[in-house]
């Protein structure tokens, strides 16, 4: 070890983390990372049950196009190579309404026809809508440095750019996709909205979702989200990184207002001369910290569960031994009402992993995500253990009887795998009553973008999806490049971007 480097301590081995840690290698810091569970990745994961392979995280990734503002970073982190396949992603979901599929296409021209074909009294919203999504394609995200570290000319430069797009963003800053619905007459585009995305969401987050689809800039990466994960782990440790798993951080140690280190779980004490928590920020603001730090407006943020409502969810996941080609990757389809943990389930969206044929072979998975309410992870922990498995496997009943029943099969064709909660992901990565991405952004939200420092104590810089809404893994890949940026402003010295000198291409074949 270089006596001389300085030292980098970093808290969590999720994607914010893992890309901190590599930035800060390139930047020539001794830099060793803690993580509490046995393998890295964080909440963009994947595991086994009785043989079958679940993916637990990517529904796509932003930034697999090569004129995306995240594509070189991916590359620079080793998230892919020439050699990985990336599969396009040419919807956003199918919707089964009354028997009739609705297919939310990416393809921007056969997205308003297929909307044309089912409510052709609404060409003239609908035209508004697809020139929305048009005019959001000029967002130009700030990836190459943290926004407030930009000068006047590169504000004004990202501005004309981005200024297509002011009139529909201020129109839907404030619309919430339930109101939205409300403008299209035909009751099936109605429909598509209300299970498209939770009706608290604004507007602004769906159009945003589909301008990335339409760059065809949102693939799916072979393999699935832990070898995505490890894929960056191995970059990490390549270049010289220090990985510590099934250690989990108990505090931050802060001496006259200076991050000085870290105490384990185990009372281990750990200096260093910089920290980065790249957890779940309530967790490292109230736990970490012991609550000494936190910004009054985070406080009202966690307070007001109307208007910063959490991601919270419950995954699904079966095996079907027959092949399902002929299947959507992804398909909404209604069920009867049925009540889970306080929240009433109406319709299920089925994602058949079977495209991916490195992970489904002879057999295929398929995936259903559930949202949950803010109340849910309450509900959930004050069950008793044998409480909590009756309601898993009773819900998986359920959903495995409408399977059946859609998709025609025979009870031997399908095998439950196994249900996480937001106790789960809670349990494995201190996630904020589980919830899996940040706040959702809905209308009365103010913009949320944190600029990873906390008020109060130097030495102390912070990355994770919680810095940005709504989260999700992009923003906790920047986030762990601008963290590294911040410390060399600590240190007065220029912060070594590699991505600028690298001239190899990397350019992924699609299927």
């Amino acid at each position: 070890m270089d006596l001389n480097k300085k030292k980098i301590v970093i808290i969590g081995a999720g994607i914010a983390g893992l890309s901190a840690g590599i930035y800060a290698l390139d930047n020539n810091f001794d830099v060793t990372i803690y993580e509490k569970h046995s393998i890295a990745g964080g909440q963009c994961t994947s595991w086994k049950r009785n043989g079958s392979f679940i993916d637990g995280c990517t529904h796509w990734i932003v930034g697999t196009s090569k004129n995306s503002p995240f594509y070189p970073m991916w590359n620079h982190v080793g998230a892919f190579d020439s050699n990985t396949t990336i599969f396009e992603t040419e919807y956003f979901s199918k919707f089964d309404i009354n028997g009739d599929i609705f297919t939310f296409y990416a393809d921007l021209e056969k997205l308003e026809a297929e909307f044309n074909r089912v409510a052709p009294e609404d060409r003239k919203q609908t035209r508004r809508f697809i020139r929305g999504i048009k005019a959001y394609m000029h967002v130009d995200v700030p990836v190459s440095k943290p926004l407030d570290c930009y000068n006047i000319f590169e504000f004004m430069k990202m501005g004309f750019k981005m200024a297509p797009m002011a009139f529909h963003y201020v129109y839907y800053r404030h619309l919430s996709i339930e109101e939205y619905a409300l403008k299209f007459k035909s009751p099936i585009i109605r429909e598509v909205f209300k299970r498209i995305m939770s009706g608290k969401y604004n507007i602004h987050s769906l159009v945003y979702t589909m301008q990335t689809l339409a760059k065809k800039d949102a693939g799916v990466i072979e393999g699935g989200s832990l070898r995505f994960a490890n894929n960056i782990k191995n970059t990490y440790l390549s270049r010289g990184g220090k990985l510590v798993t099934s250690k989990e951080v108990d505090k931050i140690i802060v001496e006259n207002n200076v991050a000085k280190g870290i105490i384990l779980k185990d009372g281990s004490k750990i200096f260093a001369d910089y920290i980065v928590s790249a957890n779940d920020l309530h967790h490292t603001l109230f736990d970490l910290l012991d609550n000494k730090y936190t910004p009054k407006d985070d406080n009202r943020r966690y307070e007001n569960s109307n208007d910063y409502p959490l991601n919270g969810g419950f995954l699904l996941s079966y095996k079907i031994s027959k092949h399902m080609d002929r299947f959507p990757k992804m398909l909404s389809i209604p069920i009867k009402p049925v009540e889970l943990a306080g929240n009433i389930v109406e319709e299920i969206t089925i994602r058949n992993h079977y495209f991916d044929r490195s992970i489904c072979k002879d057999s295929a998975t398929i995936t259903i995500l559930l949202s949950a309410n803010d109340n849910t992870f309450d509900y959930l922990s004050s069950l008793d253990k044998e409480a909590y498995q009756k309601l898993k496997l009773d819900f998986a009943d359920i959903v495995k009887e409408n399977i059946i029943k859609y998709f025609n099969l025979d009870d031997k064709d399908i095998s439950y795998l196994d249900m996480t909660t937001p106790l789960t992901y809670n349990r494995y990565t201190n996630a904020y009553k589980g919830s899996y991405m940040s706040f959702i952004t809905t209308k009365n939200a103010k913009g949320l973008m944190r600029k990873g420092l906390v008020k109060g104590v130097d030495n102390l810089v912070l990355a994770g999806q919680w810095l940005m809404s709504p989260g999700g893994l992009p923003i906790a890949l920047f986030s762990g490049k601008h963290a590294i940026y911040r410390i060399c402003q600590m240190e007065k010295r220029a912060f070594i971007n590699l991505e600028e000198s690298e001239k190899k291409e990397i350019v992924p074949s699609l299927s």
